[in-house]
């Protein structure tokens, strides 16, 4: 009788190895935080620049519209949906560029969720 059990046990380990891949929320994080990130360090100048501030509303939520699509699995897009909305319910930058600037970064539902995939997304230096 031969034993094959190690031979299987390896090449079965490589296989999961090989298809866990790279962490599936990375690019979908990445891409979040970075514009979630430029919102709020644009709303902590909106008093110096509101125009700025404007312009980075629309190119921000241009951008995350897309970014959604991106969403790895429910949990984020759960997440997604959530700090979305949170964007959407204001009709005025300067109740928004309030709002965000009193708001903690941390708090954001996606980086909330990205944490629990080991992904630590921080805000922009202002």
């Amino acid at each position: 009788m031969v034993r094959r059990f190690p031979t299987a046990v390896a090449v079965v380990a490589g296989v999961l190895t090989a298809c866990a891949g790279p962490n599936p929320a990375a690019h979908f994080c990445d891409d979040y935080g970075k514009a979630v990130s430029a919102l709020y360090s644009a709303a902590g100048n909106y008093a110096a620049a509101p125009a700025e501030f404007s312009t980075v509303v629309d190119t921000t939520m241009d951008k995350l519209s897309r970014i959604r699509a991106g969403a790895p699995n429910d949990e984020l897009r759960r997440a997604f949906d959530s700090a979305y909305f949170s964007l959407t319910v204001f009709s005025e930058d300067a109740v928004l560029a309030d709002f965000l600037a009193r708001t903690d970064f941390n708090q954001d539902d996606v980086v909330k969720a990205c944490a629990d995939y080991g992904i630590e997304l921080t805000p922009a230096a202002e």
